[in-house]
């Protein structure tokens, strides 16, 4: 079944089953919560094989345990966000004659989520707990740079829904070119700045609403009374934790003058404690392609630009 054919099937099913029950969100949920338990090692090993290395014990606490979270907050929460709203009507006078107002919240219908491959499975099913909360469907295009997680996720998809609940759409840049312009009632995307403006536009011609998790700069700010080895050794594991390939990874840190030397001192303390070598270090994580590998070297090995008057 091709794209266009999974959509219109979801959409049609959206709207012959009309708004699930509370109990119906939650059944979702549980398949999902169960589909990550039963398959952890299965997981664990297809992104491993994906990047090359990467820590299972990694994995297990960042794309299994990190998803199985947001999934039982939704789980927990969700009649509580189904209960309609008051409101006081507008005009107030429309009161005095008995009116009332509320918000009631109701499923959009089919979402699209194209998810990225640095947490390939946690930005699956994180963005699947308030999807399924919401009494929504959903259509998942992993990322072609990691294909083993993204064939498991579609097996295992498969096996504990029907396309017409979950679908998961695999291939490379094209399928995702198309996937993006695909008219759902909602699309996530989680990756690039630069991609994230093609994907803008591709939903714009459908008006599709869109929600973006992009990258960006993550400064850290020292301050005077800093312990600095706990600051150190807390900033190197975010720092180091998928070889720097998360959104959330330090890129620099602000620290007062007389206090730069000693962090600096700290940090690579911190970094041989956890990691003694770093090449051939099965608890390291590579880099996912040689692309990105060749990328990184280029930004450590290009001289930082100068200020204004500074001296050689």
């Amino acid at each position: 079944m091709d794209m266009q054919a999974i959509l219109a099937a979801q959409k049609a099913a959206h709207l012959r089953d009309g708004e699930p029950s509370a109990q119906t969100r939650i059944d979702r949920i549980d398949r999902c919560i169960q589909l990550l338990v039963d398959n952890r090692r299965a997981i664990e090993d297809a992104l491993n094989a994906d990047f090359g290395s990467r820590s299972k014990e990694a994995t297990a606490f960042t794309d299994v345990a990190g998803s199985i979270g947001p999934l039982k907050h939704a789980k927990a929460n969700l009649r509580k966000w189904m209960k309609p709203e008051k409101r006081k009507p507008t005009p107030a006078i429309l009161g005095l004659f008995g009116a009332k107002a509320e918000v009631r919240f109701q499923p959009k219908g089919v979402v699209g989520v194209i998810s990225p491959w640095n947490f390939p499975v946690n930005l699956t099913f994180a963005p699947l707990a308030g999807i399924l909360a919401a009494g929504n469907r959903a259509m998942i295009k992993p990322s072609e740079y990691t294909p083993a997680t993204s064939d498991l996720m579609k097996a295992m998809f498969g096996k504990a829904f029907s396309e017409e609940e979950i679908a998961v759409v695999v291939g490379g840049p094209d399928v995702g070119e198309a996937f993006a312009h695909l008219p759902f009632d909602h699309m996530i995307f989680t990756g690039a700045t630069s991609i994230a403006r093609h994907v803008m536009r591709a939903a714009a011609d459908n008006l599709v609403p869109l929600t973006l998790e992009l990258g960006g700069k993550s400064p850290v700010i020292l301050g005077e009374s800093a312990d600095l080895p706990v600051a150190a050794a807390r900033i190197m594991n975010g720092k180091t934790l998928n070889a720097g390939q998360i959104c959330l990874a330090p890129d620099y840190v602000l620290a007062p003058k007389d206090k730069v030397d000693g962090f600096v001192d700290a940090a690579r303390a911190s970094v041989s404690k956890m990691f003694p070598t770093i090449k051939d270090n099965p608890d390291y994580t590579s880099i996912v392609a040689q692309r990105h590998y060749a990328a990184s070297r280029a930004m450590w090995t290009t001289p930082a630009p100068r200020a204004p008057g500074s001296s050689s």
